[in-house]
């Protein structure tokens, strides 16, 4: 989604500040500012015990994040593409949120380690990735189609309700029934709250971060990353393109703000520009 020059500048000079101005002086350029497109960097009066109750959240990210972790085998990895291609296919077809896909694919990556599905029977990956998408659908959107209605899109093969009922089951005991897991987009809208971003402007900033989270999901490198480092990533790609010359002050006001490695977010930002290069050749052909 392309994000206006004006309103890049107005999210990069006040987001990743936001945090300082705080408890900083109100900068007088901004102070009458009334455009609904910018933020206003006057002070955020929090108190300290909410401050206090952000930093216990952020902790609890952290701790919960390593518990519903996937380890698949990369074995699985010409499948596992192809079945997250067609939950992003599903997805976008119903204009099911982005959350709701990064949940169907977590729920996925989680199922197939925890389970050996056989890699030659492709229809056992497909209605592996159905009913995780069934799942995550159920979870997150409030109106989710019938599951014939769900098969669409190019769909290989085509299962009874009965079947892929039977199979939701079968999902959610590997998963132990824990749906709601930490995934990049549980930083992702941390930050967006934590920072007190309100605009529109921010808005879409955080649906390009998103996108960008969608777009590489069938690559199985990303597994390897914990959700707060990919989601640090992701932000720090984002700004990359809108404001290359200040990357650096933003990223490093965007690590203070999360406290996490450095080097393991710099090397999985590595890997989405390698990715995103590597797609951008292909489309030359």
């Amino acid at each position: 989604m392309a994000i206006e020059q004006s309103a890049e500048k107005s999210f990069l000079d006040a987001a990743l500040y936001c945090e300082e101005e705080k408890w900083g002086d109100v900068d007088e350029d901004n102070e009458d500012n009334d455009d609904d497109d910018t933020l206003s960097l006057s002070p955020l009066l929090l108190l300290e015990q909410e401050l206090f109750w952000e930093d216990e959240e952020l902790q609890s990210l952290f701790l919960k994040e390593t518990q519903t972790r996937p380890t698949i085998s990369f074995s699985l990895s010409p499948s596992r593409k192809e079945s997250v291609h067609w939950i992003l296919k599903i997805n976008a077809h119903y204009s099911f949120s982005p959350l709701t896909a990064i949940l169907a694919v977590n729920y996925l990556d989680r199922f197939l380690s925890s389970l050996a599905l056989a890699d030659d029977k492709p229809w056992m990956m497909h209605l592996a990735a159905l009913t995780c998408l069934s799942l995550a659908a159920k979870l997150e959107e409030t109106h989710v189609p019938l599951l014939l209605d769900l098969q669409v899109e190019e769909t290989k093969y085509v299962f009874e309700p009965k079947t892929v009922q039977r199979m939701e089951l079968l999902v959610l005991s590997a998963l132990q029934w824990r749906m709601n897991p930490v995934t990049p987009v549980s930083f992702l809208d941390h930050i967006i709250r934590r920072l007190g971003l309100k605009s529109h402007v921010h808005w879409e900033f955080l649906t390009t971060c998103q996108n960008l989270l969608l777009s590489v999901a069938s690559d199985p490198r990303f597994t390897l990353y914990l959700p707060s480092v990919l989601a640090t990533a992701a932000m720090l790609h984002v700004i990359h393109r809108l404001e290359p010359r200040r990357a650096v002050e933003y990223e490093t006001q965007l690590l203070r703000v999360l406290k996490i490695n450095k080097e393991k977010v710099d090397e999985c930002y590595e890997v989405i520009r390698e990715f995103h290069f590597q797609v951008a050749q292909m489309l030359q052909f």
